[in-house]
């Protein structure tokens, strides 16, 4: 009797499992023929340069920053340094910057979490240092962006493939979809469905490939700032309520919205408007 229950719960949790597989699986290839049908003439690798892959004039523009000095190249070059200065690859889970990137955001079943690159820097600064690493910008952008950089041309890869990740899942994919704030929005209400419109004179970008170009640098900003700094920004526009950086819900966010740009390559081109 004892090993037929233990043979029902691992049955339960291979299709548990499996569920969660076919899930991220299904709705990755929607979220993908979404853009698809709105955008028929743009090739799926050019989402990696966001508007930019939308807008030629805008992609004129990005192309001639590029082709310079990025406004980031300096302080992408300081966080490299900054790795090195602090002892961040000491830290097992940062030994390998280039895996470290491709791993997260994962799923814990150990502590049952999303685990971020920027949660995982965090501590692995405190653990080197004693001090305590901001979440969304300076030092902790700066860092974030030059491993990233060591990953340039590897695919995005968040994998689904428990119970508790697909809850994790799910959780940051009602709040992409759910509205909120004065204004009523929602995440892809800007950039799903409106994608590639103007919002005053802003083209509003498309989420597939959001993932790619992170920590992102933006003029408006004036330097680097990770993704969390900037779901921050638009809860600001939407004039919702805020919520801070490398809290649950935001990793959960995180998880949904990287995983939807699995299988496109993480890129250092990484201007934004």
């Amino acid at each position: 009797m004892k090993k037929l229950i233990t043979a029902v719960v691992s049955l339960g949790l291979m299709v548990g499992a499996s569920s969660a597989i076919a899930d991220l699986n299904t709705e990755h290839k929607a979220f993908v023929s979404h853009f698809k049908s709105m955008f028929p003439n743009v090739e799926l690798a050019d989402y990696t340069n966001g508007v930019y892959a939308l807008d030629e004039g805008s992609r004129d523009q990005f192309e001639e920053i590029l082709d310079g000095i990025p406004p980031y190249e300096e302080a992408v070059e300081k966080g490299g340094e900054e790795f090195v200065k602090f002892g961040l690859g000491k830290c097992d889970a940062l030994k390998d910057p280039a895996a470290a990137r491709i791993k997260h955001p994962y799923f814990d079943e150990a502590t049952q979490k999303v685990v971020t690159l920027e949660g995982v820097l965090k501590a692995c600064y405190k653990e080197q240092t004693g001090k305590k690493l901001g979440s969304k910008k300076g030092k902790i952008a700066r860092i974030s962006a030059w491993i990233s950089d060591q990953a340039a041309g590897e695919k995005v890869n968040v994998k689904v493939e428990t119970a508790g990740a697909q809850a994790a899942y799910n959780e940051g994919k009602a709040f992409f979809y759910g509205k909120r704030g004065q204004f009523n929005m929602s995440c892809a209400d800007c950039h799903v469905y409106n994608a590639g419109k103007k919002a005053r004179a802003d083209i509003l970008s498309p989420a597939l490939g959001h993932a790619t170009h992170v920590p992102m640098y933006r003029a408006k900003w004036a330097g680097l700032g990770t993704l969390q700094r900037r779901y921050g920004g638009c809860l600001k526009n939407m004039r919702a309520k805020p919520i801070n950086a490398q809290t649950d819900l935001m990793n959960n966010l995180e998880f949904f919205h990287q995983a939807m740009s699995n299988g496109l390559e993480i890129t250092d081109a990484r201007y934004r408007k």
